[in-house]
């Protein structure tokens, strides 16, 4: 098992209004509302403005991101010295696949086993 250093950090969440707001309702510090149904060039710069801010914060330690904005994410020059999760949103997988996936990252993430109401 490879053991990683753990630093505390704030968490910052990445999406559309209703998926960050849930986030920051639960406990993240910060967040980045992005509209998906703009064009793809305006997601970009938006992007670029978000990376360019969260590079040269250091208190961020994980950002968590809606999972319609992976290829945007996948596509960005550069990188981010942050752990980031890419995790679904509620429109996007039934509520029982959301349910296991989220048990299934923090199980694999704190080692613990939680059951989800």
């Amino acid at each position: 098992m490879i053991k990683l250093p753990v630093s505390k950090g704030k968490v910052c969440v990445v999406g559309d209004e209703y998926f960050t707001l849930g986030f920051t309702l639960g406990g993240a510090s910060d967040r980045y509302v992005i509209n998906v149904k703009t064009s793809d060039e305006e997601v970009f710069r938006t992007l670029d403005t978000m990376v360019k801010e969260l590079r040269r914060r250091e208190d961020i330690t994980l950002i968590v991101v809606q999972e319609s904005l992976k290829p945007y994410f996948n596509r960005i020059r550069q990188p981010l010295n942050k752990v980031i999760v890419y995790i679904p949103d509620i429109t996007s997988a039934s509520k029982a696949e959301v349910k296991e996936y989220y048990s299934s990252l923090i199980r694999r993430y704190l080692g613990i086993a939680l059951e989800l109401g």
